[in-house]
């Protein structure tokens, strides 16, 4: 909640600088002609972004530890400044994000019954648990842009918006060794080490599955950094990207009586048993503009 607060005041705060900048710092009756003497007003680009990227998730019942990634954003961009100060961005773009999440150890225990009617309690032992998450968004934001010339040649730029995030891969990756023993307490045993009856100790299980995500998600975006004209109509442009969801782009229902697995050569994803999940990147944009006026 705190984190959609930050984005919408810096949303409207962009928002209220822009009108400003337009309506105040050009008086009415000269805003035309600036305009019109302006000759960089409609631009294309591309944007690269090298990025630290998580995956982050909320209410697992174990405590998770977590290695981020890095990717390469690269977007298309098309901007339409209205004024010297101020106009409107769009574009399209790939976004990768992936984590590694690393759980030490884990343990379950729940009511079965095995394939002779027999009510058992199964007691499940699990170690080194791997499992590398990745999600591939097609990005498509619409921003606020706002440009404040500090010379001939170079100046500031500042982007905010909201960017549509579509799923186009969305896949982990699990490793793990359990130990699966069921207690029977009509006898009472414990059988153990028994594979043939379901019952294996100390088994390598690997996995390669896919993530349950949103079709649709919303994201906050922001980048600000300089500009510089290499020539009358290309330029260059160097700054720091945020992104972050803005919302719970997990799919997965709530499961109260969720386990990381109930059986040999099973392995379900941590983002499962998660009350929530979001995405975050933080990086550097390099990005190359031509103004076709």
């Amino acid at each position: 909640m705190k984190t959609k607060k930050t984005c919408l005041k810096f949303f409207l705060l962009s928002l209220f600088m822009a009108a400003m900048l337009n309506n105040v710092v050009f008086p009415q009756g000269t805003d035309s002609r600036r305009l019109s003497e302006n000759n960089d007003q409609l631009s294309v680009g591309i944007i690269l972004i090298p990025q630290k990227t998580s995956i982050s998730m909320d209410g697992f019942s174990n405590s998770l530890n977590f290695t981020n990634g890095s990717a390469i954003n690269i977007a298309l961009e098309g901007a339409y400044y209205f004024s010297r100060y101020a106009g409107i961005s769009f574009g399209a773009g790939i976004s990768p994000y992936s984590t590694e999440i690393f759980l030490p150890s884990y343990s379950t225990e729940f009511d079965a019954v095995d394939d002779e009617s027999e009510s058992y309690e199964m007691q499940i032992e699990g170690r080194s648990i791997t499992e590398i998450q990745k999600i591939s968004f097609l990005s498509i934001p619409v921003s606020l842009a706002l440009r404040i010339p500090a010379g001939s040649k170079s100046g500031f730029f500042v982007n905010a918006g909201i960017s549509a995030e579509i799923p186009m891969v969305k896949t982990y990756d699990g490793t793990g060794t359990f130990t699966y023993d069921g207690y029977y307490p009509a006898y009472p045993v414990t059988l153990e080490n028994i594979p043939a009856h379901g019952f294996p100790s100390d088994l390598l299980t690997k996995v390669s599955e896919g993530l349950e995500i949103k079709s649709f998600n919303a994201a906050f975006t922001a980048s600000g950094g300089v500009f510089y004209y290499l020539t009358t109509s290309l330029q260059l442009a160097l700054g720091a990207h945020l992104s972050r969801a803005l919302s719970n782009i997990s799919n997965y229902q709530d499961n109260s009586d969720f386990h990381l697995t109930t059986k040999a050569d099973e392995l379900n994803s941590i983002m499962e048993g998660s009350t929530k999940a979001g995405v975050q990147a933080f990086g550097i944009s390099l990005g190359l503009r031509y103004f076709l006026k």
